[in-house]
């Protein structure tokens, strides 16, 4: 299926937004990821197809695949989805992935490391246009202060009393003190972790070391990111 680019967001410095409308209607769960493909020439060795995280939600009608780009260096796919400009398009073969929520009547304990937001965007974007006050604990760890999608998050916020957003800024953000502190009943709640490979492989470790059952556990990796 063809994507149409129709407008570009700099949510951050080094964090853009890409919104494409579908040549047909696409349906997908919140969370899920999408299989893009934009051909281009001179490749480099991770050719010319990725994976992201589809940031909108289903009733918004239209992708926004939001990424992070590097300051000094970027694979020939991420230059040229830079380059495209509104009017131009890309291609997606399927849409995939479990990293959905099910049951909304659980508490839940979203933990995000930088640009793994986005299917959390997702998520509570989808749940509150159904009118669901999710029981959500979001910790979203960024190593700087230039939050992706903080003006929507605050606003959610004020929308769902149920709904508590716990910044954390710097190196080493995410540990189990912090973890302990800012969640105090580690039992009921479902996790959902997004971000790099090793911040999910290690929160995922800290929560096993606190208590916490695998089965309570949902992890969702970014490949290609070696930094939050």
């Amino acid at each position: 299926m063809k994507l149409k680019l129709i407008a570009k967001n700099k949510e951050t410095p080094e964090v853009i937004s890409f919104i494409f409308k579908p040549s047909r209607p696409l349906n997908w769960k919140a969370g899920q990821f999408a299989h893009y493909m934009l051909n281009h020439m001179p490749t480099d060795d991770r050719g010319s197809d990725r994976w992201f995280t589809i940031a909108s939600a289903s009733y918004e009608r239209h992708l926004k695949l939001t990424t992070r780009f590097a300051k000094t260096q970027s694979s020939s796919f991420k230059k040229k989805l830079k380059a495209l400009k509104p009017g131009d398009s890309i291609e997606i073969s399927d849409v995939d992935g479990d990293f959905v929520v099910n049951d909304l009547k659980r508490h839940y304990v979203f933990i995000a490391g930088g640009i793994g937001i986005t299917p959390f965007r997702s998520i509570l974007k989808e749940t509150a246009h159904a009118g669901t006050s999710l029981h959500v604990t979001l910790l979203y760890a960024n190593r700087d202060k230039h939050v992706v999608f903080k003006k929507e998050l605050e606003s959610m916020v004020k929308q769902n009393p149920n709904l508590v957003i716990h910044y954390i800024f710097g190196p080493g953000q995410i540990s189990k003190v912090t973890i302990k502190k800012l969640v105090p009943d580690l039992k009921k709640p479902l996790f959902y972790i997004s971000g790099r490979e090793a911040m999910v492989e290690n929160v995922g470790n800290m929560l096993n070391k606190l208590g916490v059952p695998k089965k309570h556990i949902k992890q969702d990796w970014f490949p290609g990111y070696s930094v939050i």
